[in-house]
């Protein structure tokens, strides 16, 4: 306990001499100048404003750093420490969120020298935290040496999460693979899930005592005939029935509580074809491989190496195959991300739906101060229209229940109940999903439970009304709706009064109640469907017509006027959406449910006047690249949303992100004045694709934040770091600002919003998108003299790289094979074209042997058109005789002028120039600190302090004017291999306070 109270205690530097004490260390103060021990570059780059030596053991020394970006300073530090084979740990703390980082270096593979980082959340202190710091301490008698290698080991090492994650995907397959029916392997695995599903609930459930007592209580059932003595009785004859309605084999399997809810109802694939069954043996493997291995702890946050329900999240992620992650772009979300999000999610609605002061709000949400007297937040209601694991549902859960709690609401299981029954609703495609998040739900009020007599313990309740499987985007309903056009789709209070009060009764029945509760609901939702597909096919024969009459007109001259290509593909989308409806209603009247959720018909109530939609909209969507989607989702998505429409652009790459359109979606679904809080791609701050999104968020609502979050990235799966996302659906103010950092908006730092309403990316750091501002005034653009282009593609690089050099080839370099100065070729390339760049009419006798059988394969290419079928395409930089290049994904530019045998690939970009001296000295130019600084404010960022430094970002960097003086020097300088950062910034104009603005943001690696 020593330990975690000084951890929860850390604020200063000064604090962490006594944590380390407690760990074993010897406890030092030496204040340590941080300029001479880290150099000014990664001083000014991470913020670091103190240094001290606060703790050591033998020669391993431990430094403590003040710096505004913690994780950039100890990896500047522990870099600093390898450079000087010096043993020790490097560390700082940080803020928003609380959090400790640690750094050390330790040898890898081949001899490099491998930085070792770890980021403890301290908000509250994780288990994992505690165990990973309690591997770091000292051992009697260990030398600085062992105390190094185990510290380096300590922070690569793996948690208790991802052992158990890989123990539980393994179990799951293993037992899928078992199953011998169904024939769907799909199924087979859905089946298998829904019952360790229910094995983990009953472990988490065991563990406070709820099942007859014994904490352990199905490994001492165990034994033969397991499932159909003990695990099926337990589930469908005993925890979904009350004591008096149970059977004696129910009974004989001890006191146990009723549970209710739906996880021991069996699913409609169990109906179908039986729940999943294991012999005796199979269920020992699973007991001794995966739940025996571990201990459970009920609540979300508990304390040492602990299974916790938050670790359901990566469960979800992990079972997933990858490339159906991909596919689906469900990721995990850490819960210290949600729980910022969600705060500032409801400081927004705060404001602006119950009319709280600004710093009044932020005092309630942030600090438990209410203010006198308190608005109702109970009126409150939160979507989350792709639930995923259920994080956000759970985190607005948390935080609803506290706001209620601090102006006196008790017991906290009470709150909790409630904000469950009036608050919370939550949408998800995957109906696993949906099963998750109410396990999740279901579990946070089990946390709570203190009541000891399980007889008088409360029924989990129903969320069926609250949590469904849909498609959030594209039902047909709305698709509908868009092609109708004209008036909204309007219903009668008594049906909308109907259908709340349904859900509402069904939240909280069981038994023969509950199931004529459900069945009232699906009769009220039916209903609703039934009307507004009334309404939207009646709107779209209405717009079949207009255009059938238009096209039997004649036009000025009195020739038929006929519908043009426009036109024909409107009508072909007018008769598939009222097609999709009347099916969707034959269906409905033959089944008596709706046959499809909508939000229009499901949730109308929160939908309708005078709510008109939710107060805050939050989540982590699914972020799914659009050349990842297929084509007949594509088009309904540029049609439905219209931030979701391809650039003029050509190419995949120009495609919005799936985000994109859920960003849309919750702009609609929010109640005007409502809040959106999404945890987006970080690239939608700069991507060309979400232009019109950016233009929409800044000149149509109030932006509340925009965050972007790399410190999350080592704790988040996806391959771009994210950005906090928070809008009000309200009209922007003079003098609003958008906070560029989660927590207390009061201490974040801001950028004006009306900075955010030019064309073209966001830059969010303030003062150095005033450099930027500047320079564009000053300078021309690298744009405006010459313009950067991709290197070669092949279309095949198995045909055409080869590993060794012959008479038909060339040598090629890909973006990884660029340095500064530097371009050495990592493979070869089959040329297929003249010096000038045209294609040879007939390839070499060899080369043709080589090409000729793949003749049609080299046709079908995408960009093949007409012409030879070995051409290569983009060849032009790979003729030019003068060019400076680099690489598309890099941390920061890195620049080369490559010999002229060389070919760019089409992971690099280059110019074109047309002296060698303005190759060599736009080497110098985009080598330097600054451009570097500048290329970074505008780059997409990627996962890892990646960038992509594409056409675009480069050609709007400054660049001398044409003829200036210093361009013999920059050219003199490229030659040479060095640049002088100081004789660029004298060139740009940057004084000292410029230089120190650029330096914050410039990248610091390579």
């Amino acid at each position: 306990m020593v330990l975690r109270e000084l951890l929860a205690k850390a604020g200063r530097i000064e604090d962490l001499g006594a944590l380390f004490g407690a760990l074993g260390f010897k406890p030092v103060w030496e204040v340590v100048p941080p300029g001479p021990w880290l150099g000014l570059p990664h001083v000014e780059a991470a913020g670091v404003r103190r240094a001290a030596l606060v703790a050591r053991h033998d020669a391993f020394r431990v430094f403590a750093l003040d710096a505004a970006d913690p994780e950039r300073a100890v990896a500047a530090g522990a870099q600093r420490l390898a450079a000087a084979a010096e043993r020790g740990l490097v560390c700082a703390l940080g803020s928003g969120p609380r959090r400790l980082a640690c750094a050390t270096w330790r040898v890898g593979s081949g001899a490099r020298l491998s930085v070792r980082t770890g980021v403890f959340p301290l908000d509250p202190v994780s288990g994992s935290a505690l165990a990973t710091l309690e591997r770091c301490a000292p051992r009697p008698g260990e030398t600085a040496l062992g105390l190094s290698l185990r510290t380096g080991e300590a922070l690569a090492s793996e948690g208790v999460t991802a052992r158990f994650f890989k123990a539980f995907r393994a179990t799951l397959e293993r037992l899928t693979d078992r199953l011998a029916a169904p024939p769907s392997r799909l199924e087979r695995h859905t089946l298998a899930l829904t019952a360790l599903t229910r094995v983990l609930f009953l472990y988490f459930v065991q563990a406070k005592g709820w099942l007859d007592g014994d904490r352990q209580y199905l490994i001492h059932r165990f034994g033969r005939g397991f499932q159909r003595r003990v695990f099926d009785p337990l589930c469908f004859g005993a925890l979904n029935r009350r004591l008096g309605d149970r059977s004696r084999t129910a009974r004989a399997l001890g006191r146990l509580p009723f549970l209710n809810g739906g996880l021991f109802e069996p699913t409609a694939l169990e109906r179908r074809h039986g729940p999943a069954q294991w012999s005796d043996a199979e269920w020992r493997d699973a007991f001794d491989e995966l739940f025996e291995r571990f201990h459970f702890s009920v609540r979300e946050r508990d304390g040492e190496d602990l299974v916790a329900p938050d670790m359901l999240g990566r469960v979800f992620e992990g079972v997933m195959d990858p490339e159906e992650r991909k596919r689906s772009g469900s990721y995990y979300t850490p819960a210290a991300l949600v729980r910022e999000l969600v705060r500032a999610g409801l400081e927004a609605t705060l404001v602006s739906r119950l009319g709280l002061a600004p710093r009044a709000a932020e005092n309630w949400v942030y600090h438990g101060e209410p203010p006198a007297p308190a608005p109702d937040v109970r009126r409150l209601v939160v979507l989350d229209p792709a639930v995923g694991s259920g994080a956000f549902l759970l985190g607005a859960l948390e935080e609803l229940t506290a706001l209620r709690a601090r102006t006196g609401e008790a017991p906290a299981a009470t709150v909790r109940r409630d904000v469950l029954a009036r608050s919370l609703y939550g949408v998800d495609l995957k109906l696993t999903a949906v099963r998750l998040t109410e396990l999740r739900l279901w579990l946070a009020l089990v946390a709570d439970e203190e009541e000891t007599d399980l007889a008088r313990l409360a029924p989990l309740p129903n969320l069926d009304g609250h949590v469904r499987a849909g498609d959030a985007l594209l039902d047909p309903l709305a698709v509908a709706a868009t092609l109708g056009g004209g008036p909204a789709l309007s219903l009668r209070r008594p049906q909308l009064d109907r259908l709340a009060r349904a859900r509402s009764t069904l939240f909280g029945l069981a038994g023969r109640e509950k199931r004529a509760a459900a069945g009232e609901l699906a009769r009220a939702e039916a209903t609703l469907a039934r009307e507004l597909f009334e309404q939207a096919t009646t709107a779209l024969d209405a717009r079949i017509r207009e255009l059938l009459a238009a096209a039997r007109g004649r036009d000025l001259f009195g020739r038929p006027g006929g519908l043009d290509v426009a036109g024909r593909a409107r009508l072909r989308r007018l008769r598939a959406a009222r097609q999709s409806l009347r099916a969707a209603a034959r269906r409905l009247a033959r089944d008596g449910d709706a046959p499809f959720f909508a939000f229009e018909s499901h949730f109308a109530d929160v939908l309708a006047p005078p709510r008109g939609g939710f107060d805050l909209v939050l989540g982590n969507p699914p972020w799914v690249r659009g050349e990842r989607l297929p084509a007949q989702v594509r088009e309904p998505l540029a049609l439905r949303y219209p931030s979701w429409r391809p650039s003029a652009a050509r190419g995949f790459a120009h495609l919005p992100d799936l985000a994109v359109a859920f960003v849309d979606r919750a702009l609609e679904l929010a109640a005007p004045g409502g809040t959106v809080a999404l945890l987006v791609p970080a690239k939608l701050a700069s991507s060309a694709y979400a232009a019109r999104l950016r233009a929409r968020l800044g000149l149509t609502t109030r932006l509340e934040r925009a965050a972007p979050l790399a410190g999350a990235t080592p704790a988040f799966a996806a391959a771009v770091y994210p950005m906090g996302l928070v809008a009000t659906r309200a009209e922007p103010r003079p003098g609003d600002e958008t906070a560029t950092a989660l927590g207390p908006k009061s201490a974040a730092p801001r950028v004006p919003q009306c900075t955010l309403q030019a064309p073209g990316p966001w830059i969010l750091a303030p003062d150095a998108a005033a450099v930027a501002r500047r320079l564009r005034a000053t300078f021309p653009a690298l744009g405006e003299r010459w313009t950067p282009q991709l290197g070669v593609k092949t279309g095949a690089d198995d045909l055409f790289l080869v590993r060794k050099p012959t008479a038909w080839t060339r040598p090629a370099i890909r973006g990884r094979d660029l340095a500064p100065w530097r371009a050495q070729p990592g493979a070869h390339l089959l040329w297929t074209h003249a010096p000038d760049g045209r294609v040879l009419a007939r390839l070499p006798a060899g080369l043709e042997r080589v090409l000729a059988p793949h003749a049609e394969r080299l046709r079908r290419r995408a960009d093949y058109r007409q012409g030879p079928s070995w051409q290569l395409f983009r060849v032009a930089l790979a003729c030019a005789p003068h060019r400076v290049v680099w690489p598309d994904l890099a941390r920061r530019l890195r620049a080369a002028v490559p010999a002229e045998p060389l070919v760019p690939l089409n992971t690099v970009y280059g110019i074109a120039t047309r002296t060698p001296d303005d190759a060599h000295a736009l080497a110098a130019l985009l080598n330097s600190r600054w451009l570097s600084a500048l290329a970074s404010l505008h780059a997409d960022p990627a996962r890892g302090g990646f960038r992509r430094f594409n056409a675009r970002v480069v050609a709007g960097l400054p660049v001398p004017q044409d003829g200036a003086p210093a361009w013999a020097a920059l050219a003199q300088a490229g030659r040479n291999g060095a640049v002088d950062d100081d004789a660029v910034a004298e060139l740009l104009q940057l004084d000292a306070s410029d230089r120190r603005v650029l330096a914050r943001v410039a990248p610091d690696t390579f």
